[in-house]
């Protein structure tokens, strides 16, 4: 009977547990690193590169939609790939697990290119000076 009492605890708990823990990195949900990394910088970083009113409300905007943009599409391309684990331990007919890797490859594409288009936003919001510590800061120059 304890032992049953145990494993029910168990049960209860350990899902709990695990989505206390959600990944926080690409990588930790299976992803690949990210290229490039600028706006947790800049949101660290807004008083020391000199951001005007304008430029902070640009980024309160910016942070208001876009990482739960990107983080849904990390979620879903975590979730195809684990897909595509599935259909491998299965030995899913090889058309369904190509047809998973290119969804997996849309996605990480698409990931990539979310990237460049926030560099692009940023280096348009941002003066060239303020870009180019942007970057520094970074550790990407």
């Amino acid at each position: 009977m304890t032992r049953l009492l145990r494993a029910a605890t168990l049960a209860l708990i350990l899902p709990g547990a695990a989505l206390a823990q959600t990944p926080a990195t690409p990588q930790d949900k299976g992803l690949s690193a990210p290229v490039i990394l600028l706006t947790p910088v800049l949101a660290k970083n807004a008083d020391a590169l000199g951001l005007t009113a304008e430029q902070r409300e640009a980024l309160k905007s910016f942070l208001a939609v876009m990482p739960a943009r990107r983080g849904a599409l990390e979620d879903e391309t975590a979730a195809l790939r684990a897909q595509m684990q599935a259909a491998i331990v299965a030995n899913a007919p090889a058309a369904e697990r190509e047809a998973l890797a290119r969804q997996i490859g849309d996605n990480e594409t698409r990931l990539i290119l979310m990237r460049s288009a926030c560099a692009d936003h940023w280096r348009s919001v941002l003066t060239a000076d303020q870009f180019a510590q942007l970057l520094q800061l970074a550790g990407v120059n």
